[in-house]
């Protein structure tokens, strides 16, 4: 199975505006987006006691004064972390997507057909 890391890659994202993948992506699919915010919290809390803080001590001793470099530093890892959730989770939900999408589809074609049926019925 192959692994995207941009959602214009992902086959089933094709054909979708920026707009609607962000959508699709992110406001779909809550209970695993849920989840995975209580796990990126966890890796976080962690990686910055066990990781960040000893690598910055053992680097640059007293960084940890300087509130300004160390929140950015801090920031910047965030957001690295939350990257990498965003693309984990885009391929892990490619299945869920293709369905999703497969349902949109067929509600607009039902619509649309609903709306043929209408206009026939009028005239």
């Amino acid at each position: 199975m192959a692994f995207y890391f941009r959602a214009d890659d992902v086959p089933e994202l094709r054909g979708l505006s920026k707009w609607d993948q962000r959508v699709l992506l992110r406001g779909t699919f809550l209970k695993e987006r849920a989840i995975s915010t209580l796990v990126l919290l966890l890796i976080v809390i962690g990686s910055i006691q066990f990781v960040i803080n000893p690598l910055v001590e053992s680097l640059a001793p007293g960084f940890r004064n300087n509130s300004l470099g160390y929140a950015a530093v801090l920031i910047v890892w965030l957001l690295a972390l939350m990257s990498t959730r965003d693309i984990v989770m885009m391929n892990i939900l490619r299945p869920k997507i293709a369905a999703k999408r497969a349902q949109q589809q067929a509600d607009e074609l039902a619509a649309v057909k609903a709306l043929n049926e209408g206009n026939n019925a009028a005239e």
